[in-house]
């Protein structure tokens, strides 16, 4: 049941994702000696057109309705798209808001910043998890402002909330270091000869830092519905299906073999008792190196809260 609202946090990801990364270039004119956007209903079309086409992909439909020129530089607002996937599953969005976007570089942009505003997801178009939490329907608002520097090496996810209205907030933000768009290219494509795929990824995480993240999930009804589930699920009441959830969390607390481990514990029961919002801070006093976080990670839980400066909260 849980993974069914990680799927529905995902789809407003994936779909901001794949807005940003398929966006066509501007029509430009060159006047007086300078470049200017092309801004007539026509040439706002045709980018929206080109903007969505990824969508349309293995067969699925893709309709609009008003497009405006943004209020930001190369901004553009699409109202009212509708898209079909080729098994006939629809999706709404009402309004679709690029305020920021490389044109330059459409195929790899640098930096994004976009909004997606009641995107719906009908009953039709749900599966079976979905109908298990008391779902008819999913709408999701999404923001999504990323940044490279490769003069410094940097990305940084200035801010992405994804807001399932049923479920509850996402909101993540992130910042690496030693990262260029060059080499996380290189990484994701085909390795030269005698060479194997996981080498350049390898290579790329042991030259990332962490400098600094955070998430949290703010709860709407995720508990509730989650725990209404189990409940159903074992026919007992909602109290006792509660209880035994928060027993077992209790169960392996005592198991525990580290603090670090307890307190995370303590925070899901915290959690469960009195929905809210959980955030997990990163806030290391230098940047930790991506491929050691991890491998401390299987080893020390412990030794990861230290070196990332990990914090985690229910307010």
């Amino acid at each position: 049941m849980r993974l069914q609202h990680r799927r529905a946090g995902r789809a407003a990801l994936v779909l901001a994702a794949a807005l940003a990364a398929t966006a066509a270039p501007p029509l430009l004119r060159a006047e007086e000696g300078r470049v200017h956007t092309v801004q007539s209903e026509a040439d706002l079309k045709k980018r929206a057109d080109l903007l969505l086409g990824a969508l349309k992909s293995g067969g699925g439909t893709v309709t609009f309705g008003a497009v405006e020129k943004g209020a930001t530089e190369g901004g553009l607002v699409i109202r009212n798209i509708e898209i079909t996937s080729p098994d006939k599953k629809t999706a709404t969005i009402e309004q679709l808001e690029i305020r920021k976007f490389d044109w330059a570089n459409p195929q790899q942009p640098m930096h994004v910043e976009l909004s997606v505003r009641k995107l719906v997801i009908p009953p039709d178009s749900l599966d079976k998890g979905a109908g298990e939490l008391g779902l008819t329907s999913l709408t999701i608002n999404a923001d999504f402002d990323y940044a490279f520097d490769d003069a410094k090496k940097s990305f940084e996810i200035a801010g992405v909330v994804v807001d399932v209205v049923e479920l509850g907030e996402l909101r993540l933000k992130l910042r690496l270091v030693g990262l260029s768009l060059a080499e996380l290219k290189k990484a994701a494509g085909e390795p030269p000869p005698g060479q194997k795929k996981d080498d350049a990824g390898m290579k790329l995480l042991a030259s990332v830092n962490i400098a600094g993240a955070a998430l949290s999930f703010k709860d709407k009804s995720l508990v509730e519905r989650v725990i209404r589930a189990e409940a159903k699920k074992k026919n007992m009441t909602e109290a006792a299906a509660k209880a035994k959830l928060l027993e077992e969390i209790a169960e392996q607390r005592k198991k525990a073999e580290d603090d670090a481990t307890r307190e995370l514990l303590d925070v899901a029961t915290k959690f469960l008792t009195s929905p809210g919002t959980i955030e997990v801070v990163a806030n290391p006093a230098q940047p930790a190196n991506l491929m050691m976080a991890f491998m401390t990670l299987m080893g020390s839980p412990a030794a990861l809260k230290q070196i990332l400066g990990l914090t985690v909260a229910v307010k």
